[in-house]
């Protein structure tokens, strides 16, 4: 070889699609770099540890998760946090997530933080089909490089829409955007005053009066910038920090106040 011919590099390709019934498993399918483990737990919900074993992901890498889950009590979350690290080509790196959430179920959508590295290209994709009677909690929090590491964002890719429906009608809806100049952008005041986390945690379901109040008063005792809304059946709370680490004890002692039982076993490595 001269060098001069155009070397294909390998992408991961990750499919999971898990289904729970009354605490049964009725489907567990795993492909390519996407891994679901089942561990022992003690609490009354059960609990779904998913790894993608590529070690992160690059443009052109794909990951699909499908989860049902009727009559239950289920966590979902990832043994560590997912990466993404730089694009060498113009395709993104893409999650796509369906969930159906039915039959009085209580579902918790909560992964470890995304880290973004500098000129990533990343794309997700999440879709939640919710009946009434059922409840569910989502949190997503985005780790602009690592800052131990002294590293910074000055440009990159980030795409992540949220689309909840509702007994079939359309509930929340919600997208960021973050591409160019990503640096000025989340240096700006009126943009992320400096963040380096931005997080999102949302709970639909009913009664919140008391959830919220618990909340508030996390809130108040909390360093990070974030404030909550409740309105129509749901709650959402916002959190931006320039200080990653202890930012997550902030998200972790929200979503405590919200669950009101211990977080999954991996948050705790």
């Amino acid at each position: 070889m001269d060098g001069s011919e155009c070397v294909k590099m390998q992408r991961a390709r990750g499919h999971l699609s898990f289904r729970v019934s009354q605490k049964r498993v009725l489907r567990m399918f795993q492909s390519g770099s996407a891994k679901l483990m089942l561990p022992k737990t003690y609490s009354d919900m059960m609990e779904a540890v998913i790894l993608n074993t590529s070690g992160g992901m690059t443009d052109g890498d794909i990951l699909d998760i499908d989860v049902e889950a009727e009559g239950c009590a289920l966590v979902m979350t990832t043994q560590t946090a997912e990466r993404v690290y730089r694009s060498v080509g113009a395709k993104p790196a893409k999650t796509q997530i369906n969930i159906s959430v039915s039959g009085k179920a209580d579902l918790h959508w909560l992964p470890q933080e995304t880290i973004v590295f500098n000129d990533s290209k990343f794309e997700r994709t999440l879709k939640i089909n919710l009946s009434s009677c059922s409840n569910c909690l989502v949190a997503e929090t985005i780790v602009l490089g690592r800052q131990a590491m002294g590293e910074n964002i000055y440009d990159c890719h980030l795409i992540d829409n949220w689309r909840v429906f509702r007994d079939g009608n359309l509930f929340h809806a919600e997208s960021l955007r973050l591409s160019d100049e990503v640096r000025k952008i989340i240096a700006a005041p009126a943009g992320g005053n400096g963040a380096r986390l931005l997080s999102t945690i949302l709970f639909i379901g009913n009664n919140l009066e008391q959830i919220v109040d618990s909340v508030s008063d996390v809130i108040k005792q909390s360093p990070s910038n974030c404030a909550v809304s409740c309105w129509n059946d749901r709650l959402i709370i916002r959190l931006m920090s320039s200080h990653p680490a202890s930012a997550r004890k902030d998200i972790e002692k929200l979503i405590l106040a919200i669950r009101k039982q211990p977080m999954p076993r991996v948050w705790q490595t």
